[in-house]
């Protein structure tokens, strides 16, 4: 059984990453408009006084699982 544990943790680190990348990274407020930008590199921007809203999603994101590691070491995680 232990011939795929390579495998299993290649893609428990993938998920864990993608899980990391949803989370918010910082928010933004300025004039009116609001900015969540998350760790996975996307944006989404809320212009309060007209309503409207948008994204700007990252290209992919090829380097996530490194970011990911980087700010596990970081935090002790």
């Amino acid at each position: 059984m232990t011939q795929y544990s390579d495998k299993v943790e290649e893609v428990r680190l993938r998920q864990d990453a993608e899980e990391w990348g949803k989370g918010v990274k910082y928010l933004h407020f300025n004039n009116g408009i609001e900015e969540i930008h998350y760790n996975n590199g996307n944006q989404h921007f809320h212009n309060i006084i007209l309503g409207k809203k948008w994204t700007v999603y990252a290209q992919e994101p090829k380097n996530l699982i490194d970011k990911y590691l980087r700010w596990k070491a970081s935090n002790g995680k």
